[in-house]
């Protein structure tokens, strides 16, 4: 893997975006809309030097309108030789639900009919989406054959796969950096392959004949993150909770989660707590902390809090591994909490009140 480098993502709506002034900032790379300005942001990466790649917004609900899409990109990428990948671009800002197309078919068909048609036009693919794409809207095969460009505003990147490419870690709202450069608020993003290096020597983007991409192996460890069912199950089957598993984290199953908990550290270190479902001034007294390497039912009870409040923790394992760390350290930036990815007392406050 090459040494990380720092790059931005820009469209129309960044205006007329000065690449020198990118270039005296450390930026490295950039990732180009393929919209409006497209030819001339492309022209003017050119220019300075720049390396760049471009993305696709696709609002596609319907075949038709896939092959659409794919003869637009190839037209708009015709005569050009960009260093970095063509990414599709699968998020929903309302215009696939506004024409009816978010929805597991529609936006799986899509992205994996753009990421094939790229491929087979030798052009690097890669797919940019976040966890909820990956979880509810794009097979694993898909998601897991093209480089990944991960939408996460984070402090650190939660991506379980490991083909991941980029990561966009922040816009108006960063939490590594100012959003800000030189007084304009950038999209920003680090790079963990040598883009140019694979695109030139593999022929991709218009620079030699390109070798295929290897398919999906059909032995790879499926991925699957808890779910607020999984959560109700383990709360009735281990800890007697009778709830109603509907997947909902209402009040009856953060009382069950508060319960387990307690039940969990008296069992471990005879707190003596009264198993109510109340986080008081006792339970909170008696919060011991969790961090990266630690196991067992007061993990998996940590995780619970943390999905039913829509972290993703990368399973319902009860191993604290690097997912889990990055799902605490996000919800410590949204709650105000220092952010150190350890699961202490005003963790276990804020995820009980909440």
């Amino acid at each position: 893997m090459a040494d990380t480098v720092k790059g931005v993502d820009i469209s129309v709506w960044n205006g007329d975006v000065d690449f020198e002034m990118l270039k005296r900032n450390g930026i490295s790379f950039v990732m180009i809309g393929m919209g409006k300005r497209f030819a001339e942001n492309v022209q003017k990466a050119e220019a300075a030097g720049m390396p760049w790649g471009g993305y696709f917004y696709t609002d596609s609900v319907s075949p038709e309108e896939d092959e659409e899409e794919l003869a637009k990109i190839l037209d708009r990428l015709k005569g050009k030789r960009p260093t970095y990948p063509i990414a599709i671009d699968v998020e929903d800002d309302g215009t696939k639900a506004a024409k009816g197309g978010w929805n597991y078919a529609n936006v799986n068909r899509n992205a994996k009919f753009l990421l094939e048609g790229l491929e087979k036009a030798g052009y690097y693919p890669m797919l940019y989406t976040g966890f909820e794409e990956i979880e509810n809207y794009i097979d694993e095969a898909v998601w897991r054959k093209y480089d990944m460009w991960w939408a996460q505003w984070s402090t650190r990147c939660g991506y379980p796969g490991d083909n991941l490419g980029m990561w966009q870690f922040g816009g108006e709202t960063n939490y590594i950096c100012s959003p800000y450069i030189e007084g304009e608020i950038f999209d920003q993003n680090y790079a963990y392959k040598d883009y140019p290096t694979i695109i030139k020597s593999g022929g991709w983007n218009n620079w030699g004949t390109p070798e295929p991409l290897p398919d999906y192996p059909d032995d790879y460890p499926p991925y699957q993150n808890g779910t607020v069912k999984d959560v109700q199950e383990w709360l009735n089957s281990a800890y007697g909770a009778d709830l109603v598993v509907d997947g909902i984290c209402g009040q009856l199953t953060k009382k069950a989660l508060i319960s387990a908990l307690q039940t969990i550290l008296n069992d471990t270190y005879g707190a003596g707590l009264d198993v109510d479902g109340i986080f008081g001034r006792k339970t909170r007294a008696a919060i011991r902390n969790l961090s990266n390497g630690d196991t067992g039912d007061y993990v998996r009870a940590l995780q619970g809090f943390l999905i039913g409040r829509g972290q993703d923790t990368g399973g319902f394992d009860g191993i604290f591994g690097n997912l889990t760390e990055s799902a605490v350290r996000t919800f410590q930036l949204v709650k105000n909490l220092t952010v150190d990815g350890i699961a202490g007392k005003n963790t276990f406050e804020a995820l009980a009140k909440e």
